[in-house]
Formats: C-alpha cells, sequence, structure tokens
C-alpha cells in the first residue's frame, strides 16, 4: 500500500505540545491535542503506536495497523525476552492454578491476606535475588513508585542516575523526597555527592538500574556499589531489564557484578523476562515488612491476580531447569551487537535491549513507517519522550529469534539509514558522527 503524502503543517512539534499543555483550558487543549492526533494518523503521518498485535506475542505476530491492512511482521518491540509469555509449562501451570483458586485476589493484600501462591511467590523471589524477603506489587511501575516514596524518609536524600527510569522519579514526587541525578554511571561524581551529603541528611540512597531501558547500558554496579557502601549508602537497583538476561544463566546485573552485598534493595518486574505483569521489592525482612505498611501502590492496590503468580513460578522454574533459553538469548543479542558494531553503532551484546539513536533532524517518524512497511515491528522513541537530539529506535530480542532474524533486520537498518539518516559531515542539521553510522 503506497504512504500517504504527508503533510508537515499537521505534524505536531513539541512546541504544539507545549503550547497545548500550558496555555488552553481543558476542553481547548483536549480538543486541540485529541483533534491534530486523529489528523495525523488519517494522513498516514503517524499512527504506529496504534498497531495492534492479533496473535500470541511471539517472533512473529499479526498485525492490524492504523490504516487497517493486517499482516505478519517480526516483531522487535516485545519485552518478551525468553518467550515465556508462550511457553508451554507456564500456559499449563497458569491453566492449572486457575482451575483450582480461580483468577483474582479480592482486594489488597494487606486486608484481604494472601492466597498460598503470593506467599510462595514472595519466597521464591527473595531466594532468587539472595535477600531475606520480598514484597509483590501489581506491576512494576507501582512497585517503584511505592519503594521510593516510602522508604527515604523527609530528612533524607536519595541521588539518583540521570537515565532512571520514570516510575522512580515519580514515586520521589510523591514521597517530596530530596533528590538530585549524577551524570550516567559516574562513580566519580557519585563519590563526591555522597560525601557532600554527610553532614546535611540523616541518610542517603542511591537509585541506579541493572540495564537502563532507552539506552541498553548496563549500570556499573561494581563502582557503584563501591562508593554507596564506603559512604553507608543505601542501594537501590532496578533490575527490570536484567532478571533473566544479565549475568549467569540470568540472575541479574547484581550477580553479574558480584554486587549482592553492595545492593541493599532490589527491585524487579514480571513485565519483562516473565512475559506478564507485575512487580516486586527484595531487601532485609525489616525493610520489606516496612514497606507493607508504608507503600501507598502495595496497601491500596489489589493483589495481583492468581494467574500473574503461577505465571511467574513457572517461569523461575523454567529459567532454573532450561538454560538452553536463555544462552539461545545470549547467542542472537551478541549476534546482533556485532553487526551494529560493525555499523558504528555501540553495543555490547549482554543485554537483550539496543539502542539505534539517530541525529537531531532526522525524520524519525518517517524512518519508523519504513521498518513498519518492511515488515519490522521496532519502538521509535521521539520528543517530547526524550529531548531531539536523543531520539532513537528501541530494539528488543528475545530467545525465540533467530540469526537469520537478525540479518534481515540488519539489511532493514541499512536501507533506512541510508534513506532517512544523515551520512557522517554532510551538512545535514544535527548530523553528529558520534551517533551517526561511519558508513553511510
Amino acid at each position: 500500500m503506497p504512504t500517504p503524502p504527508r503533510r508537515t503543517d499537521t505534524v505536531l512539534s513539541y512546541r504544539d505540545l507545549v503550547r497545548i499543555r500550558t496555555r488552553m483550558d481543558l476542553p481547548g487543549r483536549t480538543s486541540e491535542f485529541t483533534g491534530r492526533i486523529r489528523g495525523e494518523r488519517a494522513e498516514g503521518i503517524d499512527g504506529l503506536h496504534f498497531r495492534e498485535v492479533l496473535s500470541k506475542t511471539g517472533r512473529e505476530v499479526v498485525v492490524r495497523d492504523h490504516l487497517g491492512e493486517t499482516r505478519s511482521m517480526l516483531m522487535f518491540g516485545s519485552n518478551n525476552y525468553l518467550g515465556l509469555a508462550t511457553h508451554p509449562r507456564v500456559v499449563r501451570a497458569v491453566q492449572d492454578a486457575v482451575g483450582a483458586v480461580g483468577v483474582g485476589a479480592g482486594g489488597p493484600p494487606i486486608l484481604n491476606g494472601h492466597g498460598p501462591l503470593h506467599r510462595q511467590l514472595e519466597e521464591r523471589l527473595a531466594a532468587h535475588e539472595g535477600k531475606e524477603a520480598a514484597l509483590v506489587f501489581s506491576s512494576g511501575y507501582s512497585a517503584n513508585v511505592g519503594l521510593m516514596s516510602a522508604l527515604p524518609g523527609p530528612r533524607d536524600v536519595v541521588f539518583y542516575d540521570e537515565e532512571i527510569h520514570a516510575s522512580t522519579l515519580d514515586g520521589l514526587k510523591m514521597g517530596r523526597i530530596e533528590a538530585r541525578s549524577f551524570p550516567h554511571n559516574d562513580a566519580r561524581r557519585l563519590d563526591t555527592l555522597l560525601g557532600e551529603a554527610s553532614a546535611t541528611y540523616q541518610n542517603a540512597f542511591v537509585a541506579v538500574e541493572g540495564v537502563y531501558s532507552m539506552s541498553g547500558t548496563v549500570g556499573r554496579l561494581d563502582r557503584i556499589g563501591e562508593v554507596t557502601a564506603r559512604h553507608g549508602a543505601t542501594l537501590i537497583v532496578d533490575e527490570a531489564h536484567g532478571t533473566g538476561v544479565t549475568g549467569p544463566h540470568g540472575a541479574g546485573t547484581v550477580a553479574m557484578f558480584d554486587a549482592g552485598d553492595a545492593a541493599d534493595v532490589v527491585m524487579g518486574t514480571f513485565s519483562k523476562a516473565f512475559g506478564v505483569s507485575g512487580g516486586f521489592v527484595a531487601a532485609d525482612a525489616d525493610v520489606v515488612d516496612y514497606l507493607r505498611y508504608f507503600a501507598r501502590s502495595y496497601v491500596f492496590s489489589t493483589a495481583p491476580s492468581t494467574a500473574i503468580c503461577a505465571a511467574v513460578l513457572a517461569g523461575l522454574d523454567v529459567m532454573e531447569d532450561e538454560p538452553e533459553i536463555h544462552g539461545q538469548l545470549m547467542d542472537v543479542c551478541g549476534y546482533f551487537a556485532q553487526g551494529l558494531r560493525e555499523r558504528g553503532m555501540e553495543a555490547s551484546g549482554v543485554t537483550a535491549v539496543f539502542s539505534l539513536p539517530v541525529p537531531a533532524g532526522t525524520d524519525v517518524r518517517a524512518a519508523a513507517h519504513d521498518f513498519n512497511r518492511r515488515g519490522l515491528f521496532l519502538n521509535h522513541v521521539e520528543a517530547p519522550a526524550v529531548p531531539t537530539s536523543q531520539q532513537r529506535f528501541r530494539v528488543s530480542l528475545t530467545s525465540d529469534h533467530t540469526r537469520d532474524d537478525v540479518d534481515r533486520l540488519l539489511e532493514a537498518v541499512d536501507a533506512v539509514w541510508a534513506v532517512h539518516v544523515a551520512p557522517v559531515g554532510d551538512g545535514r542539521a544535527g548530523a553528529d558522527p558520534v551517533l551517526v553510522r561511519k558508513s553511510a
């Protein structure tokens, strides 16, 4: 199907969004925004965020796009890293659990109590993270919000990596916690900040990620952990994208750096490698019991369903009993990383998240539509989600992908970059030799 003509006067700019959000009353900003967004979808300018996946979440999916066209696509936008969302063992465990005890918990755990699978899951997660106890939340977002708004106090300070997830920042805002950022993975700057904070604050916390979701970089828990421990601060590690992926047999980034003693609190999610939804916090028993009563997103949320608990428990079993799944994931990640490095892009291959940045001035939407027409489902990240200088594509690999799939993706990257991304030194606005391929 030919691409409809682009109308540049219709496309919403960041300036448009700021104007709509800050200068209009409620009827004005809702009608203006939705009218422009619907116009973009009708013109074929935008709409990829409205793609509908009609099949199981696997390496190949059936997608109905914003123009109503239905076809098969290779999925490179899913966080189902180990393929557990459709693993037969996980599916059977969910079916058996639902048949035995039903689908729902019936209310918040602080009021309605714990089902047997909830208690069992918390014990398994604590053991998996090498901690005394764990607390299960209804989502990874609520786990971070509850943790960050409850654990630090009014006389404390939190230092966080500048690439930290939005849920951590929202938790800090909710708790009205004093917080400051430090440059990404910069242990030296963190050392300075912690030293300056010792005379001012009662307690200091450091919040980092094992794998950063937007860039795919690994948190340097060896350096960060050493600095944090030396200052007596509390280290909180978000392992959302590390659990099941990084470290020996997918044990996580904390295990990868042997930083279990340094990481006081570990947060994780079920919406990545486990293929479902929910989240958890693992720590000393005293910390976990404290959060049971003070983390508002736990106290005032219904507990995860029986199906979620059964799926994660079965997923833990699969991770332990079928290590070849993790091996396959690491093989395709390493293969893709090698291909990206050959094209002048940075990639480690030790995570399943890959960032393909484009220079400012690139029409990232047009490039995204190009990938879509080629039958490749990628996530494009554009302003205002990130600054225009940090727009990118994010690729997620799973254990179900093959090297042939990766070759097809790399070929598409070459073709899309040749059309939409400025080669080094061509004078196009925003061209950055650090971010652009070495060979056009």
